[in-house]
């Protein structure tokens, strides 16, 4: 059984892992002092969430997210790790 650990996380830094979440494993945004929560949800909402490919003729279907297609294409999840950190 795989343990998930808190990233140490600095002031003004945000860092995505996959990590647990109530009880179950999904991709986790850690973020420090001086972030707004506006700010981490950007980052979730672009990476983890589905989008529309909108179609000429009026339809809509949605297209996979990032976590998704990385996923379906053979890529290990528990090894993705993104970390950015605010400009001084």
């Amino acid at each position: 059984m795989k343990r998930y650990r808190r990233p140490k996380v600095e002031a003004g830094e945000i860092k995505m892992q996959i990590g647990k979440d109530y009880g179950d494993v999904d991709m986790c945004v850690f973020f420090g002092d001086n972030i707004r929560k506006c700010d981490v949800k950007l980052m979730l909402n672009y990476i983890c969430s589905e989008r529309p490919n909108f179609v000429i003729n009026g339809t809509s279907e949605m297209r996979p997210s990032l976590i998704d297609e990385l996923e379906r294409r053979g890529y290990d999840m528990d090894t993705l790790r993104i970390s950015i950190k605010k400009k001084a």
